[in-house]
């Protein structure tokens, strides 16, 4: 006769022999059927020397949580993890938004769900943090499925966690979730242990089924559960919680919502199973129904024989503690001086940059890596709290409930505690004037986790799964794209270019910008701006050096992508975007030639750009795109515009090109010998996650990063559309006081609109652009491109042709952040920017709701994080008294939020501006910026002559129609300041009549 001997006191474990196989009891006992064997057969004790070694044994375990948006729910669940001794924890229904990683307590958590608004489904993994260093890689398949693949002997484990639609869901559903899981499966190693599990909402019930179900069950099976045997069977997978005879209590995953102690409702709807020549490597699975994270689903946990492998991964550069550089300048400035006094000056270029790296990156290595851990409000109270509640939850139904009050009542009192206690941070960095860390202190307060994942798609849309398939498509992919049947260009005689001084070497150091990712040298730049006389004479030897010889040290030539999302939910390689992290060194090198350029560069660049140029911006190109053509459908002059998107245009530049442009424009010998040379000979490698790919060779393309990049793609741009625009007069046309212009583009970098006064002429201006880029390598994206006509009337045209593909007419278009719409009602956009800082304002409401902070600095933060997005482009708005009103009623809106007064407590805005001791602010603040704008372009007429071309020239042979005239940009200030536009021009041009004006306005 079977029988089971356990010594709870002692912990030991009785090893169970059966015929033909070896099983090992669980920890906690299960009751007199638990430990029979498979086949009914006997078990025999066998004597303590034959045991085995249960520390290698891990449990791994899957559970649909019902949710962890809920405070502190993550944390009741690490906490269970750890009391059940849980290495690795699939979870199902997270229902968090998006897709990624975070850490909770020390455990690292993965996760995959819907992009967008809805939160619905989600699953996951949590696993501890001795197992993180076995995770090769994670796949974010979709909000029901994610993969995660563990390194091991002598095979590989993969993990995938599934939440299978419920019942009331469609076929189509259905077999869509199923075809997903299926090209899951076959692209992972056959050889490799698989195992599958999660919330499979399918009723598999009792009776075997060939090698694939166990005897022991439970219910009947259902329509789903024939679905699932149906993939288990074509899987070869053993669905492994029906091969172990227990209780029922230890076999139910989930009780029906119709639950109670009369009608009991309990069904087995999550499973765990494993392809079939792995089946023995699980020892055991079981419920446990004690453990609680407030779900209707009891946690299944396997016990797994597995022996893991340690992955060597390259360990993230973290940045150096700035508390502790600040604290020890004095130290490290003393350090460096005497490491580079010992520094022999040597006429190798590549020895001596050896040297002076060494030096700094000696004295940067002392300086603190790591941060203190954020405090968490979680405390041990409430953990306590949850562990109490666990006790009630088979036995007390009202007591879990009462204790479940209790803890979502101290969660909420923990965060406010939390919410003050950073409050006051804020308020003594606010004191110390300390901005940069105020407001970072603000974001961090305020801003979610941002959550993305790595996924990645072949070119036929299919999920790429393995880590090094990763890696190998992105090693293509930059192969690909940099790419270029390039000459080599012959090195002609150098004489021109005068040596590198002292003073441009400490100017570059000093406008290097603090807390910017390292290069691949891993020298900080805060660390360089502490050299001595010493340290910036080697500098300037090794700098001319390379300035005089053109050999440039083999650490320059080198550097790494790193990959940011263009938008929501990438998957293809084209959604991201590769930016270039470079040694901090050469940027400070080539901020030097920088300087040398941009002069003569700033000679050959067009009136209509408007991107990369000191004194311009976007707000140069709104105010452009806007006055000029709200003058044209005054007068019912039509408008026909292309708004240009390019193909990768920064990654397309021709590096043969480049440099000839570059010589039309007269620059020295040694500089342009520089450029030449560090793109000709220039090689990187790109990073994904913490994998690093094969370097590759970059034949085309201006490196995003560096500083040189912006200048020399306005250059390379403008000799475009010189070419594209030679010799036609196309456009519209304005007379001026002493002469007539044609305006048919206007530009911010490579964001480009023409514009024209008929379909034939934008056609032509098209074609020529397309032509004149091809010979330059540039691409337009003829699906991105759009084409829109602004008229007083609806006009039909045939459609706008670029490469035999007919482009897209709009009736809107966002340009440069702002919405623009054929009607060119400026009410549209105004609109648009009041619900964005009214969404703001939600985002941020624990900030600006909140007591803790003084009300001087909330309505500073207002001013910095709300009003700053409401008033995005103010310069070039023409608004209405109707529009005005708007805008002073979201104002109120804010003030009424701050002072947490409602509509229903009746009171007035007089009362509420009493209350702060102020009056409305962002109705004026328009009025100043728009004339204090017409007041600096009417100043420097030398760089802003286009627009103020644009904005007193007349449209030649146009009368205006009859009706009432829209209001016009200009006529906003005439009412406002009551002066005549003559006046207006004249009143700006000095600043004091200017102040004069801004201080009596109403």
């Amino acid at each position: 006769m079977a029988f089971v001997q356990r010594y709870r006191k002692q912990r030991k474990t009785t090893i169970l022999l059966f015929p033909g196989q070896i099983m090992i009891m669980a920890d906690e006992y299960n009751g007199p059927e638990y430990g029979r064997p498979l086949n009914g057969a006997g078990v025999r004790k066998i004597s303590c020397s034959a045991t085995f070694d249960v520390t290698s044994g891990y449990k791994i375990a899957t559970w649909n949580v019902r949710s962890l948006i809920a405070a502190g729910k993550s944390h009741n669940l690490v906490r269970e993890m750890d009391r059940l001794k849980i290495a690795i924890l699939g979870i199902s229904e997270v229902r968090w938004i998006g897709s990624g990683s975070c850490t909770v307590d020390d455990h690292q958590i993965f996760y995959s769900g819907q992009e967008g608004p809805s939160n619905w489904n989600g699953v996951g993994f949590v696993i501890t943090k001795d197992m993180n260093k076995y995770v090769k890689s994670v796949c974010n398949v979709s909000d029901r499925i994610i993969l995660l693949q563990l390194s091991a002997k002598p095979v590989n484990v993969n993990f995938i966690q599934v939440y299978a639609p419920p019942s009331y869901s469609s076929e189509d559903e259905i077999e869509e979730f199923y075809a997903d899981l299926k090209k899951v499966r076959e692209k992972l190693c056959s050889q490799e242990i698989t195992i599958i599990m999660g919330d499979w909402n399918a009723k598999i019930g009792e009776g075997k089924e060939d090698k694939i179900v166990g005897a022991f069950g439970l219910g009947d099976r259902n329509e789903r559960g024939d679905r699932l045997l149906e993939f288990c069977k074509e899987a070869n997978h053993c669905i492994m919680n029906t091969f172990f005879k227990l209780p029922k209590r230890r076999l139910y995953t989930w009780t029906a919502p119709g639950h109670n102690p009369t009608h009991i409702i309990r069904n087995q709807i999550d499973y765990i199973t494993i392809n079939a020549r792995y089946r023995n490597s699980v020892k055991g699975v079981k419920t446990y129904p004690s453990a609680d994270i407030n779900s209707d689903h009891n946690i299944l946990i396997a016990d797994l024989k597995l022996k893991f492998k340690i992955l060597k991964k390259q360990v993230a550069t973290s940045k150096m503690d700035l508390e502790d550089f600040n604290k020890n300048k004095e130290k490290l400035t003393t350090e460096l001086k005497r490491k580079f006094e010992n520094i022999e000056i040597e006429d190798d270029i590549e020895q001596l940059w050896l040297h002076t790296k060494e030096a700094i990156h000696e004295v940067a290595s002392t300086v603190k890596k790591q941060r203190p851990k954020k405090k968490h409000w979680m405390s041990d109270e409430i953990l306590d709290l949850m562990e109490e509640r666990r006790q009630y939850k088979n036995r007390d139904p009202e007591m879990y409930k009462t204790k479940n009050k209790e803890i979502r009542r101290k969660i909420r009192e923990a965060q406010q505690k939390d919410l003050e206690f950073k409050c006051v941070e804020i308020e003594t960095l606010e004191k110390k004037h300390d901005s940069f860390n105020m407001y970072k202190k603000v974001k961090e307060l305020v801003q979610s986790v941002t959550r993305s994942g790595n996924d990645l798609v072949d070119e036929e849309g299919n999920l790429i799964i393995k880590e090094e398939d990763r890696i190998k498509t992105w090693e293509n992919y930059i192969k690909e794209l940099f790419e270029d049947h390039r000459e080599v260009i012959e090195t002609e005689d150098v004489s021109t270019g005068q040596n590198m001084n002292i003073l441009e070497l400490e100017t570059a150091i000093k406008l290097s910008k603090n807390r910017k990712a390292l290069g691949p040298d891993n020298i900080p730049v805060e660390v360089i701006k502490l050299l001595e006389s010493m340290g910036k004479e080697t500098l300037l030897i090794l700098f001319n050096n390379i300035y005089n010889t053109g050999i440039i040290p083999e650490d320059w030539l080198k550097s790494t992508f790193v990959t940011l999302p263009k938008k929501q939910n990438a998957k293809s390689c084209k959604d991201y975007r590769t930016i270039s992290l470079m040694s901090h060194v050469l940027k400070v090198f080539l901020r030097i030639i920088h300087s040398r350029l941009y002069l003569k560069i700033e000679e050959h660049i067009g009136e209509t750009q408007f991107g990369f140029r000191n004194n311009l911006g976007t707000r140069e190109a709104l105010f452009g795109i806007q006055v000029l053509v709200q003058k044209c459908r005054d007068l019912g002059h039509p408008v026909f515009m292309c708004f240009i998107d390019f193909e990768k245009a920064f990654d397309k530049v021709r590096h043969n090109k480049l440099i000839e442009v570059l010589r039309k424009t007269g620059i020295h010998d040694k500089d342009l010998r520089i450029i030449k040379n560090l793109y000709f000979n220039q090689k990187a490698n790109v990073r994904v996650g913490m994998s690093v790919s094969e370097e590759v060779e970059i034949k085309r393309g201006v490196r995003q990063g560096c500083i040189l990049s912006p200048l020399l793609f306005n250059l390379y741009s403008e000799f475009i559309f010189k070419e594209a625009l030679e010799g036609i007069n196309c456009g519209i046309e304005l007379k001026t006081e002493d002469s007539t212009i044609t305006i048919n583009n206007l530009r911010y970098a490579d964001d480009t609109v023409l514009i024209t006064k008929s379909h034939a002429e934008l056609q032509l201006i098209v074609n020529r652009v397309i032509e004149a880029c091809e010979n330059y390598g540039l691409k337009l994206n003829a699906k991105k491109t759009k084409i829109m006509i602004v008229n007083k009337k609806p006009i039909r045209t045939p459609a706008i042709r670029a490469y035999n593909t007919e482009l897209e007419r709009t009736k809107s278009v966002t340009y440069l952040g702002t919405y623009i719409h054929e009607d060119w009602d400026p009410g549209r956009e105004i609109k648009i920017r009041i619900e964005k800082a009214r969404s703001t304002f939600f985002k941020m409401r624990k900030v600006f709701c909140c007591r803790s902070l003084k009300l001087d600095l909330r309505m500073r933060l207002v001013r910095c994080y709300i009003f700053s997005i409401l008033l995005y482009g103010v310069e070039s708005w023409t608004v209405t008294a109707t529009l005005l009103k708007k805008i002073e009623a979201f104002e109120m809106w804010v003030y009424r939020r701050l002072l947490k007064v409602s509509w229903v407590d009746r009171v007035t805005n007089v009362e509420i501006l009493q209350r702060l001791n102020k009056n409305t602010e962002v109705v004026r603040s328009i009025k100043t910026k728009k004339l204090e704008y017409l007041g600096h372009i009417s100043r420097h007429p030398e760089r802003y002559g286009i627009l103020l071309k644009i904005l007193k020239g007349e449209l030649e042979g146009r009368r205006r129609g009859p009706g009432r005239k829209r209001t016009s940009w200009a006529q906003n200030l005439r009412v406002w300041y009551n002066e005549s536009n003559s006046s207006l021009y004249q009143l700006v041009q000095n600043k004091d009549s200017l102040a004069h004006l801004i201080t009596n306005v109403q």
